[in-house]
């Protein structure tokens, strides 16, 4: 038994059908059977579960370090009856892309200039645009809002 099973044995005193829906899927026959046991008493659905758990073990993963042609590290990993799988994976940071600025100014020495942004086009103002938040300039200040705010408050 691995960690995981000796876990699930531990929530298992908790809430027996929580490891049965793990082990075996929440619509399965396992887990209608451990419902009802459960509704009969909490010992039955209890050992149920821990049968479910022994009758379906967690697979031991075995993984091999390996080097490939290029002298990268891989992992390659090893089935139970000892071949190697014919997919190794190979660990391998992403190499970075030549002139991605993200926005910044260049750095002192680079040869590319960015190119300058596009003059923002005056547009003639159209009838629709008449409404609330369409004046020119920059808002008002807090001060011009309530200056003419004349509201009695009172304490009531």
């Amino acid at each position: 038994m691995c960690s995981v099973d000796i876990f699930l044995g531990l929530l298992a005193i908790l809430f027996p059908p929580l490891p049965v829906w793990v082990k075996t899927g929440i619509c399965s026959a396992d887990s209608f059977i451990n419902i009802l046991l459960c509704m009969l008493g909490f010992l039955p659905g209890l050992i149920h579960a821990w049968y479910i758990i022994a009758k379906n073990p967690e697979p031991e993963y075995d993984y091999a370090a390996a080097r490939d042609a290029e002298g990268a590290h891989i992992y390659v990993f090893v089935h139970e009856n000892g071949q190697q799988s014919s997919r190794p994976q190979r660990v391998q940071a992403p190499k970075p892309q030549a002139n991605m600025n993200y926005g910044t100014t260049n750095k002192a020495g680079s040869s590319a200039a960015p190119a300058p942004a596009p003059a923002p086009t005056p547009q003639a103002p159209h009838a629709h645009d008449a409404g609330e938040g369409s004046s020119e300039g920059p808002p008002p200040s807090y001060a011009q809002v309530v200056a003419g705010d004349h509201k009695v408050q009172t304490n009531e």
